[in-house]
């Protein structure tokens, strides 16, 4: 890792933006533009360009860009190619400074008013991380993605949070990583927050923008769906129920009766597991790797 360019931080920065990016130079002007729309004196803010072996100069434009900003600090940094956005966000993480941080990707962008929402629900709710809702913008048409409340369980099932989430530094402090044994990282990084004590905070409204082409990581991801679910579960296994980490072992085994369920959804229910007393699962008898299920 090379860090090739920056402005030091005179202060700690009250928030810490992390882009990683991978041959998106045509967007990110508009997403850097989103930065300087928020109601907030941008001294605050300090970005963290880390850039996965673009071929496309989008270290240099984030560079060109990023020094005419009137921003507190900047860093941006050149990896040799990784090829998942999760690790080059852990090498963004682990040189920001802020007090919150922020991973945005650089083919999205921040609606005005973003980032003082979510840091008024922090102060307010005193969590760990503040979400919102979200318009998804494929070509001319935008759909809006309403969020419901966090609860364990719904996290469990899906993913209700978007990456670009607000969190305190703290988080990330307590150990949660983004990690490669999935193709959804960030549902996994998510998990893992939880499951190490965050709370969570839901501000109403789309407060940003979430560009869907074929480009896309997320476009990729779905082809592994299945095992992509089940690692998720089987690295986190204190979160799952009993009957969902059975149906992981047994998916990634490749058992039949481990149906991998709907896209990007995950069962939590042991009927939905395929571990009803009358559905196609294993007999009580049989061994399964995991706790019985209590009642």
């Amino acid at each position: 890792m090379t860090v090739v360019d920056g402005r030091a931080p005179l202060k700690r920065p009250l928030v810490s933006v992390v882009i990683p990016c991978h041959d998106y130079a045509r967007f990110l002007p508009q997403c850097l533009d989103s930065l300087l729309a928020q109601d907030l004196d941008p001294q605050m803010l300090e970005v963290v360009f880390v850039d996965d072996e673009s071929g496309d100069g989008s270290l240099e434009t984030a560079r060109a860009l990023l020094g005419h900003m009137p921003l507190g600090s900047w860093q941006s940094l050149a990896l040799a190619r990784v090829g998942r956005p999760g690790p080059v966000r852990n090498a963004g993480l682990a040189l920001a400074q802020g007090e919150h941080l922020l991973c945005l990707d650089p083919d999205d962008r921040l609606l005005p008013g973003f980032l003082p929402r979510c840091l008024e629900a922090l102060s307010r709710s005193h969590a760990d991380v503040a979400y919102t809702g979200y318009y998804e913008e494929c070509g001319q048409e935008l759909r809006e993605v309403r969020p419901p409340d966090y609860s364990p369980l719904l996290l469990a099932n899906q993913n209700i949070l978007h990456t670009a989430s607000l969190m305190r530094r703290t988080v990330y402090e307590r150990g949660a990583r983004y990690r490669s044994a999935t193709a959804y990282e960030d549902w996994d990084f998510w998990i893992q927050a939880a499951a190490l004590g965050a709370k969570f905070v839901r501000v109403d409204g789309p407060q940003l923008i979430y560009r869907v082409h074929d480009q896309g990581y997320f476009s990729a991801a779905v082809e592994h769906d299945g095992e992509s679910k089940a690692r998720i579960v089987v690295d986190n296994p204190t979160f799952f129920p009993p009957w969902t980490r059975a149906w992981a072992r047994g998916l990634l085994r490749g058992e039949d009766w481990a149906s991998p369920c709907g896209r990007g959804l995950i069962p939590v229910l042991r009927e939905h597991a395929g571990l009803d007393r009358q559905g196609p699962g294993p007999s009580r008898d049989n061994q399964l790797p995991c706790e019985p299920a209590r009642s």
